[in-house]
């Protein structure tokens, strides 16, 4: 079956990309889809920055499972002392802020809405944008 994309809608997808089948990876594929736009793919790598996404996702894991948690992933209750589950509800948030200020840079525009009243890029626009982008170290659409 073929998916379509609701008028109005934006899905972005960001997935974690790893050599090792398993292992965290240092690779993040952001896509994004709308209807009657051609699908977008990004690949930014992130192993060569000052913060890898697997050492955030490995930071995050420690908090979230670490020696001085009581909550296991294994836990039968869940829901056993519910004063330990209030410190992990800020973890996504504060992943989601590593995410966007140590990760994405400026591809965090991908995931904002575009404005219905602007057309999307003329050739040469995007032409100029490609090179632009190539200069900064981007090597592959």
């Amino acid at each position: 079956p073929r998916f379509c994309v609701p008028t109005g809608v934006t899905v972005c997808q960001l997935s974690l990309g790893s050599v090792t089948p398993g292992g965290l990876g240092d690779t993040l594929l952001l896509t994004r889809l709308e209807r009657g736009v051609e699908p977008i793919s990004v690949r930014i790598g992130t192993e060569r920055g000052q913060t890898p996404l697997s050492g955030i996702l490995r930071e995050f894991e420690r908090e979230q499972w670490g020696p001085n948690s009581r909550v296991t992933p294994n836990s039968r209750n869940w829901d056993q002392g519910k004063g330990i589950l209030f410190p992990l509800l800020a973890l996504p948030q504060r992943l989601i802020q590593s995410l966007d200020s140590e990760v994405l840079g400026f591809w965090r525009g991908l995931l904002l809405p575009r404005d219905p009243g602007n057309s999307p890029l003329e050739e040469q626009e995007l032409s100029q944008l490609l090179q632009e982008l190539r200069e900064c170290g981007w090597d592959s659409p």
